[in-house]
């Protein structure tokens, strides 16, 4: 082998996969969020150490249902992702809070306790629920295809607005409520 070679190997060993797909994880050394009015911004540090300030940022989650808190996408006003989150318990506490609160805000996802009525009428199934924020009623299209099982006794239903109810435990579901549920899981 060459020493050019050698080198370009030794270089190689360094280069990981986030490099690759040019991903930017944000922590608390290259990143700090505020709240400005009923929005969150950022400094980031680029490559040079140049802090960059963004008046606006979204943050959207990459794994919502499995992983609420890990894997952050950071992106700007023109959907441009500015960095990944790994974990937001990498930051202050401070800022930690901050990043959850904005990300239980975005995902806002009510708990069904109870099911009280769901009936299905021409592929739409009406739902009135207990909920952990009191009553609520929904309606979902193609009830079987709406309702998301994760990791055996936990599930989501999707209504035809988008929103998530969750339910965290199945099992915990009073009979009556899963006797109304269990022939669409």
């Amino acid at each position: 082998m060459t020493e050019g070679t050698v080198k370009l190997m030794e270089e190689n060993k360094k280069y990981t996969l986030a490099d690759a797909a040019g991903i930017v994880y944000l922590d608390k050394t290259n990143a700090r969020f505020f709240k400005e009015g009923d929005f969150i911004g950022a400094f980031l540090k680029d490559e040079n150490g140049e802090e960059c300030e963004h008046r606006r940022v979204w943050l959207h989650r990459s794994f919502p249902l499995d992983m609420p808190f890990e894997y952050i996408s950071v992106q700007n006003k023109d959907q441009e992702e500015l960095g990944l989150i790994r974990r937001v318990s990498d930051f202050e506490e401070k800022e930690a809070e901050l990043l959850k609160a904005e990300l239980e805000r975005k995902y806002y996802t009510p708990e069904i306790k109870k099911i009280l009525t769901l009936k299905e009428t021409r592929g739409f199934s009406f739902w009135k629920i207990i909920s952990d924020v009191g009553e609520l009623t929904f309606t979902v299209q193609d009830t079987s295809k709406s309702i998301a099982k994760v990791s055996g006794d936990r599930a989501f239903v999707f209504d035809i607005c988008g929103n998530r109810y969750e339910i965290k435990s199945l099992s915990a579901l009073d009979k009556n409520s899963y006797r109304k549920l269990e022939l669409y899981l």
